[in-house]
């Protein structure tokens, strides 16, 4: 479901715009679906469903920023590989700018970037415990890599990963990614961000007091 096909399946919802503002503010927070349907005194189906309009709003938000600093280059100097333990999955980190993006198949920051990590940086982090961390040198007019350091340090974004996941139990594969990108946009920006950025894209213009 798409942006447009989202704001016309609410017009025809029996949902209050207050009541909307509501479940936007507990999704921001991370409460659970159970949680926020005991708040509010809704059903948990409700609330899933509205969790699923809001997760994929804000994907597709976090997407158009991704894109946006892709062509923007910032991180064509110099960024940092990390990697991230997600149950028995391994998924890199590339990190610019106090940003930290979440690398797969569909990543297109930089490239040959996936092939570079494979081939040069895997086995050196996965390894040797005392490496967790990659500095890389980016050529953007021969599109070479050069890593310049390898060296310990402290990865909030795998403990900010560990605490949300605790809250979803019996995730497969594909909820998992989900959660991951979700996870990597809560990671960058914050609360108030989020939150504003929600009732935008949902046209609804009055700010609830926390």
């Amino acid at each position: 479901m798409g942006k447009e096909e989202i704001l016309s399946y609410l017009k025809n919802a029996k949902i209050q715009e207050e009541t909307l503002k509501k479940i936007c503010y507990c999704f921001v927070e991370d409460y659970t679906a159970i949680q926020t349907a005991n708040k509010l005194s809704l059903s948990r189906q409700t609330i899933n469903n509205y969790y699923k309009i809001l997760r994929t709003l804000l994907i597709c938000k976090q997407e158009e920023l991704i894109d946006s600093i892709q062509r923007s280059s910032v991180c064509n100097n110099s960024f940092s590989i990390k990697y991230l333990k997600i149950t028995k999955n391994i998924y890199f980190l590339l990190q610019c700018n106090e940003k930290i993006f979440i690398l797969n198949e569909d990543s297109q920051f930089l490239p040959k970037l996936e092939k570079f990590i494979e081939i040069e940086i895997k086995e050196l982090l996965l390894n040797k415990s005392k490496n967790n961390c990659a500095q890389v040198l980016f050529n953007q007019k021969e599109e070479k890599y050069l890593i310049t350091k390898l060296y310990k340090t402290v990865n909030p974004m795998q403990d900010f990963m560990d605490q949300r996941l605790k809250k979803f139990r019996g995730l497969n594969k594909k909820n998992i990614e989900i959660h991951l990108k979700e996870s990597q946009f809560r990671y960058n920006y914050s609360s108030t961000y989020l939150y504003e950025t929600l009732i935008s894209l949902l046209n609804l213009n009055t700010k609830m007091s926390a």
